[in-house]
């Protein structure tokens, strides 16, 4: 159990401080960043401590524009975890891990894409209003590269995680995997219904969602034969389908499959040192965003 406990700490700390960098990076380097080289001019900024965030600016107008703003997040991830990857060399288990960030880099960047682009939320929705019927083999392909990086990351680094624990070592893993996760996601959610904000919950929401609901509060005095038939219309423009469960369940098959054929690792408790270094750099990540 103490050595579970270990690991799950160890994931945890990772966990927090790669979305909380990688939330820094793809908000303010990749939107914000590309939206000052365009010359506009960044208005407001909103990170969550430990969910995400959104920026707004002004100052730039024109499709071309917009999209290379909405996709600059997206790109910033995909080059940093592009690049952890292929320059972190060794076996050792912290080398292993910074490897299992770059694949869960490229995991969120693809995965972001394929299901903002489907269903229009997000950095995808000018993709989804420009590219129109296109849409579905942009997420299927961005999809597939969602799946070919878990398999990758879950090959890389599970069986490293692994051999840190003396016996059981494939459902004590799966419990600290379970645990970490549990943590951050508790974080996130609880964040988002403690500081609940209408521009996020408005970005994240579907397209069709979206535009169901803006029209209803544009015609709040409609008749509810009228509100009915508009609904109806405008559901039928943006027809539902269950592809963010697909691609999900097709990860989590992807991830197991690498697990499955996990590289080995030598044996070894999880160093208390590595521990330290990582909930130091959580911490740290933390403030920034608080500071931000």
């Amino acid at each position: 159990m103490r050595a579970v406990v270990r690991l799950a700490a160890l994931v945890a700390c990772v966990a927090l401080a790669t979305s909380r960098l990688g939330l820094v990076a793809h908000e303010l380097v990749g939107h914000g960043g590309m939206a000052l080289a365009l010359g506009a001019h960044i208005l407001e900024v909103r990170l969550f401590w430990f969910a995400g965030g959104w920026i707004r600016y002004v100052g730039v107008t024109g499709l071309p524009a917009g999209l290379a703003i909405a996709m600059a997040g997206i790109a910033v991830e995909l080059v940093a975890g592009t690049a952890l990857w292929l320059g972190v060399r060794g076996d050792g288990l912290g080398r292993r891990i910074l490897r299992g960030i770059a694949a869960a880099l490229i995991v969120h960047a693809t995965w972001y894409l394929a299901t903002g682009a489907f269903s229009g939320f997000g950095d995808g929705v000018v993709l989804y209003r420009v590219l129109g019927a296109w849409r579905v083999p942009v997420a299927v392909l961005a999809g597939t590269v969602t799946c070919a990086a878990a398999y990758a990351g879950a090959r890389e680094v599970l069986g490293a995680l692994a051999a840190t624990l003396p016996r059981h070592r494939a459902v004590g893993t799966i419990a600290a995997l379970a645990a970490a996760g549990a943590l951050h996601a508790g974080l996130a959610i609880g964040e988002l219904r403690l500081r609940a904000d209408r521009t996020y919950a408005q970005t994240m929401a579907p397209e069709r969602e979206r535009v169901v609901t803006q029209w209803i509060e544009a015609h709040p005095d409609a008749p509810a034969p009228v509100r009915e038939a508009a609904v109806e219309k405008l559901e039928a423009e943006h027809p539902t389908f269950p592809f963010v469960w697909l691609l999900a369940i097709a990860t989590a098959a992807s991830a197991l499959a690498g697990a499955r054929r996990a590289r080995p690792a030598e044996a070894a408790p999880v160093p208390r040192r590595l521990i330290v270094t990582w909930a130091i750099v959580a911490a740290l990540a933390i403030a920034l965003v608080i500071a931000v």
